[in-house]
């Protein structure tokens, strides 16, 4: 099966290479990420002013931070509450369009750039990487729950069936959005700004996976080594995916299976909030979960030769420069010609 054809590396460049263009300059990919941050800062406040706008219509309290942490919904943004789960989905979707302008307003380049080397979404390789994701991603769940867990004093508080159903509604919905959020911002632009930097293709992308799964495991906040390491090397396959495919679709397919499940156990054990804040993480679930990236990126591999997926952007021949041929030495005799290029 052949989903799109495959490209002569020699004629075009890879993902993390499409910025360096013919109106690159060293200080675009700098303006870039600084008007991006702007956007998801200006985005995000939007978005939580009306996350407290709706709670104070509904009655409830707009309270910061008297939450206890625990899913009680005492804090208006708590990730434990369908409202607080929202906003902080939506909080993080707004990398979207945030790197969208960039590459618009800043870059001048088409936007589709973020998503292939095609320069749009490949739905049907989307599509058909997802289910190979959760599948993976749930057999890595299933083992973890048969490695004895230490007892770190996490508590969980079982929600109503109400809150439940609102929660689950808010995973399904938005958490697709938040992985795309992430993948287009660390694995996407970031990853395209800091590869332009460099004159020479292979330290260019070597330098931006590097950069864009550091500081996706830096924002995660603080954290333990091994968590660190887990969602390091989430960050470094994620990237090697976007090389392999030449594209968005293979990361956010495992970025979005990863979060949906998780987060719905979490959400069905009343673990949402702790599962969300952990900054703990022991090494036999860190190596089970690098395991299967593992898997999943070799499983991407062969199925990527198999599709013959296009992995770098093609260039557009140069077009013949034509010339005039040679002019008869007398005109054609009147009428000699059909007026309706006939004859």
């Amino acid at each position: 099966m052949s989903i799109a054809p495959a490209a002569d590396p020699a004629v075009g460049d890879r993902y993390p290479r499409l910025l360096r263009t013919h109106t690159w300059r060293w200080w675009r990919p700098l303006l870039g990420l600084a008007f991006a941050a702007a956007v998801v800062v200006v985005a995000s406040v939007g978005v939580i002013l009306a996350a407290l706008a709706v709670r104070a219509a509904t009655g409830g309290s707009v309270d910061l931070g008297g939450g206890s942490g625990n899913g009680s919904g005492d804090d208006a943004l708590d990730p434990g509450t369908p409202l607080g789960l929202l906003a902080n989905n939506l909080v993080l979707a707004t990398i979207i369009p945030a790197a969208v302008l960039a590459v618009l307003v800043v870059h001048r380049e088409p936007v589709g750039i973020l998503a292939s080397v095609v320069r749009r979404i490949r739905w049907r390789v989307l599509l058909l990487l997802t289910p190979l994701a959760l599948v993976l991603v749930a057999l890595g769940v299933g083992l973890s729950l048969l490695v004895p867990a230490d007892d770190n004093g996490t508590t969980t508080h079982t929600p109503s069936a109400g809150t439940l159903v609102g929660l689950l509604a808010v995973i399904l919905v938005t958490t697709p959005l938040q992985s795309a959020g992430e993948e287009v911002g660390f694995r996407g632009y970031l990853n395209q700004a800091v590869s332009s930097w460099f004159a020479r293709p292979a330290v260019g992308i070597a330098a931006g996976g590097a950069v864009s799964a550091v500081c996706f495991a830096l924002a995660h906040g603080l954290q333990d080594v091994p968590l660190f390491a887990d969602r390091l090397s989430f960050g470094a396959v994620a990237a090697w995916l976007v090389w392999r495919t030449g594209g968005l679709e293979a990361s956010v397919a495992l970025h979005a299976a990863n979060n949906l499940i998780s987060l719905i156990l979490a959400a069905v054990t009343g673990a949402l909030s702790d599962t969300l804040s952990a900054s703990t993480l022991g090494w036999p679930f860190a190596v089970l979960d690098v395991a299967m990236m593992v898997a999943y990126a070799g499983a991407v591999h062969v199925l990527a030769g198999r599709w013959q997926l296009q992995t770098v952007r093609v260039l557009s021949a140069p077009a013949a420069i034509g010339y005039p041929g040679a002019r008869p030495s007398t005109p054609p005799p009147a009428g000699g010609v059909d007026p309706w290029g006939m004859g």
